[in-house]
């Protein structure tokens, strides 16, 4: 009987300690995952989703606060504010939409334009737009890059021309 309580009471021992190794290989595991990865795609994401956030609340000045210098040459704040109400508001006559953003993808040397500056690293994130308009309901969906600028997230649409 004393041999019985002895084996099982080394069982237990073993496989406690076998749970423990287990459980600490799985925490080396998350923390040497986090360290290796850099968060800036989330960083990315975030940055795009308060951009949209803005974009779906009306803020259309201070949601081109966070485009890439390259954007903000191409739209001046008061233009980008008018157009964008007036095109979304006014003749869409929609109040507002919802959003969805894909996961982040890392890309390299994207331009904006065919003849402007590569960028270097930046983050290619889907958003789909959905709208409920006078129209209809129907769906945008826009490939968006984000990239730093700076210590800053900005946003970028790409204009390549199809030849």
């Amino acid at each position: 009987m004393l041999f019985k309580r002895r084996a099982a009471s080394a069982f237990v021992r073993k496989l406690l300690y076998f749970a423990l190794i287990c459980g600490l290989l799985w925490l080396l595991w998350l923390g040497l995952g986090g360290v290796m990865s850099t968060g800036e795609g989330d960083q990315a994401l975030e940055a795009l989703n308060e951009f949209y956030m803005m974009e779906q609340a009306g803020n259309f000045g201070d949601s081109w606060e966070l485009f890439h210098s390259q954007m903000k040459k191409r739209f001046e704040k008061s233009t980008y504010v008018q157009q964008r109400a007036h095109v979304f508001m006014q003749d869409m006559g929609t109040d507002t939409f919802t959003f969805e953003l894909s996961e982040p993808q890392a890309e390299y040397d994207i331009r904006t334009e065919q003849s402007g500056d590569e960028l270097g690293k930046a983050y290619r994130i889907t958003v789909t737009q959905h709208y409920k308009t006078r129209f209809g309901t129907f769906d945008i969906v826009q490939p968006c890059y984000v990239t730093q600028e700076g210590e800053e997230w900005r946003v970028l649409w790409i204009y390549k021309h199809k030849e």
